[in-house]
């Protein structure tokens, strides 16, 4: 009966060692589990965080969208508006114009502001020697493009002059003055100038009237030069460096964007037929055109 109930004992004492490791194994599985369904609660967190992140981004977006779209509107309404105002530019001074400074309009530019002499009326200024203070020994991308203030002196620029006497046939008007204050003109009835491909070429002037004389029509045909562009008759020198830019030619009968001398004494800004002395610069020169059907 004793060895019975000893037998039992051990069965029990072993059923127990079993249960206790079996909960000790269930408290580590589950221990585990908790912490994967804490690691997994932390993931849900941050994703639900990474949507709430992205549903503002996406209001953010919705947004600028929204206000792009409408400055994109404005600014299509601004932009038909200017091209209305474009189409009503004019391409040249208006003649009769009180303005000093106008807008125009030439085919494949830009519009760009002019100066407009008002005596003679309907002038487009294209160049002005006043005082000295622009700087006029410049490049060749320089003269291409134009340069100083319209209000003052200032080179209106090759490609502009091409584009403007391509377009219609244009007159070009010359005001010279020097340092007693006297002045002179000259005027030539068909003024063109070539592209650049072809060096803006002086392609004609037509006829001459004035009283300053003719110095420019002995530089037809002349390609432009600057001191970086060689492209006058002399081989092994360059007048441009010497004399300014200018349609060049063998010899020196005009050069308007020589050298500014303020007293009117220097090989510089030079129209020969008038005074017939190369060391007498001129201290004023305002280059103008306009189309001929004015």
């Amino acid at each position: 009966m004793m060895k019975i109930t000893a037998d039992a004992n051990d069965e029990l004492k072993i059923q127990v060692t079993t249960l206790k490791d079996t909960i000790k194994d269930l408290q580590s599985k589950l221990k585990i589990s908790k912490g994967q369904i804490k690691s997994k609660e932390d993931i849900l967190k941050v994703k639900e965080e990474d949507l709430k992140n992205r549903d503002e981004q996406i209001s953010t977006l919705t947004t600028q969208i929204k206000a792009i779209e409408k400055t994109k509107s404005e600014l299509s309404s601004q932009l038909s508006e200017l091209h209305k105002y474009y189409d009503i530019l004019p391409d040249s001074c208006p003649n009769g114009s009180t303005n000093f400074i106008y807008q125009i309009k030439v085919r494949d530019l830009e519009p760009f502001k002019v100066s407009c002499a008002t005596s003679p009326p309907g002038w487009t200024v294209i160049q002005r020697r006043i005082d000295g203070s622009e700087n006029f020994n410049r490049t060749w991308n320089d003269y291409k493009y134009g340069f100083g203030n319209v209000s003052g002196e200032f080179f209106i620029g090759l490609e502009k002059l091409h584009r403007m006497t391509e377009a219609r046939p244009h007159e070009l008007y010359i005001k010279l003055g020097d340092v007693d204050g006297s002045t002179s003109y000259a005027q030539y009835d068909d003024f063109k100038i070539g592209s650049e491909e072809e060096l803006y070429e002086l392609k004609n002037l037509g006829n001459f009237s004035g009283e300053a004389g003719d110095s420019l029509t002995y530089n037809k045909n002349q390609k432009f030069s600057t001191f970086d562009r060689d492209n006058d008759n002399i081989i092994g020198f360059n007048c441009a460096s010497t004399y300014g830019a200018w349609w060049h030619n063998y010899f020196l009968n005009s050069a308007l964007n020589g050298k500014y001398f303020e007293d009117g004494k220097g090989n510089g800004i030079i129209w020969y037929s008038w005074h017939e002395d190369y060391d007498e610069s001129l201290t004023f020169v305002e280059m103008m055109i306009r189309p001929k059907s004015l």
